[in-house]
């Protein structure tokens, strides 16, 4: 079965959408449940958008036989400003304007979590893999196709967050050479929804 990487498309919405929700279901809960809509609502809608962090302009997917079984969001410090501008306008086109003031909030309670970004960095985000195909070194082989990727880029760092509650996917990732760097604490309304912390690791390209 021959397994490609390629640049993300809006129509892969339907498939990538809840690989992504699965990267990190409490925190998309969260800040995107509001007004009657589901995390996952938002992210199909966004994906589809193409613009902002879970737009797929931001993605690659992995496919397998025609089928996408895998997602992840590679970007540098570079794009912050232009994604979290595209995130704000789909949350107000999506969202009642009250709505939208809950989401923005949390989004601003859960940014501290993430360690900033430095300019010689890539970052990963939003990295899932379909249920089915997990332990198949599907998550290991996109994640070292994009290394290669960086390092002729001129990035120096690969890095990215993973939640305490996932040790599957630290261990996957501490297998290709990330290291652990330091936990942050979720501080927001652990009542609304149980946030794990998560570890920041690292990888010296």
């Amino acid at each position: 079965m021959s397994l490609e990487f390629r640049p993300a498309r809006a129509e892969d919405a339907d498939a990538a959408a809840p690989l992504v929700y699965s990267a990190g279901p409490e925190a998309f809960d969260y800040m995107f449940r509001a007004g009657g809509r589901e995390a996952l609502d938002f992210l199909r809608h966004a994906f589809r958008q193409g613009g902002g962090f879970q737009g797929y302009r931001n993605h690659w997917v992995a496919e397998r036989d025609g089928v996408v079984v895998g997602v992840g969001a590679f970007y540098g410090q570079r794009m912050e400003g232009r994604l979290t501008l595209g995130l704000m306008r789909q949350v107000l086109s999506f969202y009642t304007p009250w709505a939208a003031f809950g989401v923005i909030r949390r989004g601003l309670e859960l940014a501290p979590m993430m360690k900033p970004l430095t300019p010689d960095m890539l970052y990963v985000a939003n990295f899932g893999v379909a249920p089915e195909c997990r332990g198949q070194g599907i998550g290991a082989r996109m994640l070292n196709f994009k290394m290669a990727e960086a390092r002729n880029s001129g990035y120096a760092i690969y890095a990215l967050d993973v939640a305490v509650t996932n040790p599957r996917a630290q261990k996957l990732y501490e297998g290709i050479g990330f290291r652990f760097v330091r936990e942050r604490r979720f501080r927001g309304d652990r009542a609304r929804a149980p946030v794990p912390d998560c570890r920041r690791l690292e990888m010296k390209l």
